[in-house]
């Protein structure tokens, strides 16, 4: 069945359905690899607060966009300026979240794709991403799209325990 979306720049009204969909993509991707209690306590109320101060944000280094359905936000995508110390050329696709009764149905492949397109556009000729190790199903999603492991690994300490992750790279052009 075709579903009729959307993709198009994030708006500060879209901090609800962005906490919704990060919620949900969290609670079914990360299952196993974080917490139980983590995910359980993911509160929507407080990350749409934390969602409406990014989104009110100006600063043009870091784009979002949204995919919709019906006028709502079902996933969002965040990339450009990387958090890292890469070399010059290098942007960082920060996250994508699709809620889970969307997977498999293509969005997350043209919201992808339109990242990555908004990469290019930002001048950036190389991407790279982190991606929590044990989360096969976004490490698979990426490898289908030409992205390569390297390697590299990091300790995202804002959890407990720290996560694991890996980086992933492609080259843009």
């Amino acid at each position: 069945m075709k579903i009729n979306y959307s993709i198009r720049e994030a708006v500060h009204s879209d901090a609800p359905d962005f906490a919704s969909s990060q919620i949900l993509a969290w609670r079914a991707a990360y299952a196993g690899i974080l917490d139980a209690g983590y995910l359980a306590g993911m509160d929507v109320e407080r990350l749409t607060q934390g969602w409406a101060g990014i989104l009110g944000d100006t600063d043009q280094s870091v784009r979002r966009l949204a995919v919709t359905v019906g006028g709502a936000a079902v996933g969002w995508s965040g990339f450009g300026r990387p958090r890292d110390d890469m070399a010059e050329g290098t942007g960082e696709l920060h996250a994508l979240n699709l809620a889970p009764a969307y997977w498999s149905r293509g969005l997350g492949s043209e919201l992808f794709l339109a990242s990555m397109d908004g990469l290019r556009a930002m001048g950036y000729e190389c991407a790279y991403l982190w991606v929590a190790d044990g989360n096969h199903r976004a490490i698979r999603f990426y490898e289908r799209h030409g992205w390569c492991r390297g390697g590299e690994t990091k300790q995202d300490a804002r959890f407990d325990p720290p996560l694991l992750e890996r980086r992933l790279s492609v080259t843009l052009r």
